[in-house]
């Protein structure tokens, strides 16, 4: 007999990561305990900001066509794919990213009374991370007067476009940082790069080039954002080329487990994820243009096929009948948290070269970033795949016009990004509109993907003075009132 459940509602189906307080946490208020070292704050700041990427953000997994409910459950008007938002939806989101970026901001103030330059370093690079997906979700939102206290206890929202201009030129100085020969950082506190300190200025300047891209379609902005990658080649630190993943010691223990497998599975290695299945666009995509990751991504059924559901559609089929997710993404309870793939970083590098931004080959960067998602899937090698014959979507060197190769680019790096960092691939979709079709849903109250997320509930609560001055108000902005760097 099919199992009905009503799905959740979008306001309440955010996943937020657990705050276990038994592991890695070292205070229960670091930012009032005056004896937490940088060292020690930064390991489990980190640790939450991994735990965001894919798990808080299962609903656009679901928008971006990479996730689709199961159909043992029923349909809600205040579903995902239903692109319901209110007030509660991006709340606990805000409030965690929140209190993530107090962490960071402790750990840069204590580690600049004790000069301790890694740190520095590391915490002005993690937070330009955290503002700027802030920025991404919610658009205008609390900079120059966050993170203040009491000193500021309604800080003014700040213009999207001037915090990102900020944020660039934080990361450029924490690339100066790393630099130092007196930057050190402790191979075992340090969760991320493990006190590498090449490693670490590689990541700030590829997240420093994704900000840059993101802003391509506003108008006017291409000399400042020739001027910013111009500091980017001076700095010689290059970009990554190894994905960029967080492993603080990750096991099959309570509050140990990496996050993307306890979202799926618990302690005595029961599977516990009834909910999310395979979006059968992507197998479809995929199968169509003989792109073997979907088998990675997706775990086939009992026959040896894989099946996936449609967002918002009926008829899907329920429990077993459909797929889960496969061995190239829910890898191991011990695998890496990851916060940037090489393959967004190559992908990121062919979108400059092609615009004019770096010198280079786009070509050998679309295809070493092709390759490394396959890498990271286990999907062997990318070659045949990239060499079809006239297929504009995964060969580069079919394409012809700027247009052409821009969407093979981003349709690559779209296939890369599921599962792992679907905010990427939102972000992509609200900038340039590509891939051009990826589906909406059915179910959905208007016929296209949000554009954001609502302000909080808190903030109206708290902070109702400035949150008014950003001129928003009834329940259908989230379509309307675009990120500064949309078109």
């Amino acid at each position: 007999m099919k199992k009905i459940l009503m799905i959740f509602t979008l306001a309440a189906s955010v996943v937020l990561p657990s705050c276990n307080k038994d592991y890695f946490d070292i205070n229960k208020n670091p930012n009032s305990a005056d004896n937490a070292s940088a060292e020690l704050v930064i390991s489990n700041a980190i640790k939450t900001t991994a735990a965001f990427q894919t798990v808080t953000f299962a609903t656009q997994n679901e928008w971006m066509g990479y996730w689709a409910p199961s159909g043992s459950y029923a349909q809600s008007a205040t579903d995902g794919a239903s692109y319901y938002e209110n007030d509660l939806t991006g709340d606990g989101i805000w409030t965690a990213y929140y209190r993530n970026l107090e962490d960071y901001d402790y750990v840069e103030k204590s580690a600049t009374a004790s000069s301790q330059f890694y740190y520095i370093a590391a915490a002005k690079t993690m937070k330009a991370l955290a503002f700027s997906q802030l920025v991404d979700l919610f658009n205008n939102v609390p900079y120059s007067q966050a993170l203040q206290g009491t000193a500021a206890l309604t800080p003014k929202y700040d213009a999207g476009i001037d915090i990102y201009t900020a944020l660039s030129t934080e990361l450029g100085t924490a690339v100066t940082l790393f630099q130092r020969a007196d930057a050190i950082g402790s191979p075992t506190q340090d969760v991320f790069f493990h006190g590498d300190n090449a490693k670490f200025a590689k990541f700030a300047n590829s997240l420093r080039l994704r900000l840059l891209m993101r802003q391509t379609e506003i108008a006017g902005r291409s000399a400042y954002i020739q001027t910013e990658m111009n500091k980017i080649v001076a700095n010689g630190a290059g970009f990554i080329t190894a994905d960029a993943g967080v492993n603080p010691g990750y096991s099959n223990s309570t509050g140990k487990l990496n996050p993307f497998w306890g979202f799926c599975y618990n302690t005595a290695g029961t599977f516990t994820q009834d909910f999310w299945r395979a979006a059968q666009y992507q197998i479809t995509w995929q199968s169509a243009n003989n792109d073997p990751r979907y088998k990675r991504q997706y775990a086939p059924i009992g026959n040896g096929t894989w099946v996936g559901t449609v967002a918002g559609g009926v008829g899907n089929p329920v429990g077993s009948l459909s797929s889960t997710f496969g061995v190239g993404t829910l890898k191991s309870v011990a695998q890496d948290a990851i916060i940037m793939t090489a393959a967004e970083s190559y992908l990121l590098q062919a979108e400059a070269i092609l615009r004019g931004y770096l010198a280079g080959s786009a070509q050998t960067m679309f295809d070493n970033g092709v390759q490394a998602s396959f890498t990271y899937l286990g999907s062997g090698s990318s070659a045949a795949y990239t060499s079809q014959g006239g297929n504009k979507q995964t060969n580069y060197a079919a394409c012809a016009t700027f247009a052409e190769r821009l969407a093979c680019i981003i349709r690559q790096r779209y296939v890369s990004h599921n599962s792992i960092t679907p905010l990427e691939a939102w972000a992509d979709y609200r900038r340039l509109h590509l891939p051009a079709d990826v589906p909406i849903s059915p179910s959905g109250i208007q016929p296209s993907i949000p554009f954001r997320f609502q302000y909080p509930m808190s903030e109206a609560q708290t902070n109702s003075g400035n949150l008014a001055a950003q001129g928003l108000s009834g329940s259908t902005y989230h379509w309307s009132a675009k990120i500064f760097w949309m078109p």
